[in-house]
């Protein structure tokens, strides 16, 4: 049986930066991936999409299991956003 996550544990949005990341001038999406899976920690087979909006960057999951609810990445990025 395949376990379906809600979108709530999927789409997060992060306003709250590390420094030095210049996440106030991105100029590439190369950038989004870049701090996702080296800051956050993010497996990159787990990103479906990136966005930077106005409320600050949005990150949308897919192939989540229940297991990745446990997973430190998953704890972290759930505790960082504002959603």
């Amino acid at each position: 049986m395949k376990n379906k996550m809600n979108d709530h544990e999927r789409y997060f949005i992060i306003n709250e930066f590390e420094e030095g990341w210049g996440m106030e001038d991105i100029v590439c999406e190369e950038q989004l991936f870049d701090y996702c899976i080296e800051v956050l920690f993010i497996p990159e087979k787990k990103i479906e999409e990136l966005n930077m909006t106005h409320e600050g960057l949005e990150i949308i999951l897919h192939n989540l299991k229940i297991n990745d609810l446990t997973e430190d990445w998953y704890v972290h990025l759930s505790k960082n956003a504002i959603n």
